[in-house]
């Protein structure tokens, strides 16, 4: 998926961090390499650097919500944003994406498992 918009690429950084961070409590390196790449590979045309800054743009948005109830339907926010400008391709990616980092860590928990449907639930 070819994201050119900065708040698309925003907003899967943040649902992706989100996704790794709040299904288990941490978010592992393999995880975060896993996060990286795929958001490379959504947005072609944004050099590393580019992509390193909107990772830490999530982080520290993150960062900025007390409560994690707070950063979930922060999470809904811009999945919601997603929803508006993703094509249906698009959307499998997206899905697939979150499969990628669950897996990144040789594990997928319930909790991601329930996360990805809910997200899929969501851009449906």
């Amino acid at each position: 998926m070819p994201i050119s918009e900065r708040e698309s690429l925003k907003s899967l950084a943040f649902l992706y961090l989100t996704f790794g961070h709040s299904t288990d409590g941490a978010l592992s390196i393999d995880e975060m390499r896993a996060l990286a790449g795929r958001l490379q590979q959504r947005a072609p045309d944004a050099d590393l650097d580019r992509v390193a800054e909107v990772i830490k743009s999530a982080v520290n948005e993150y960062k900025t919500l007390p409560t994690m109830s707070e950063k979930l339907a922060r999470a809904q926010e811009h999945t919601a944003t997603l929803r508006v400008q993703a094509t249906t391709d698009e959307v499998q990616g997206v899905l697939d994406d979150l499969r990628q980092i669950a897996g990144a860590d040789g594990n997928i928990s319930p909790e991601e498992e329930k996360f990805i449907a809910d997200v899929a639930a969501a851009l449906a």
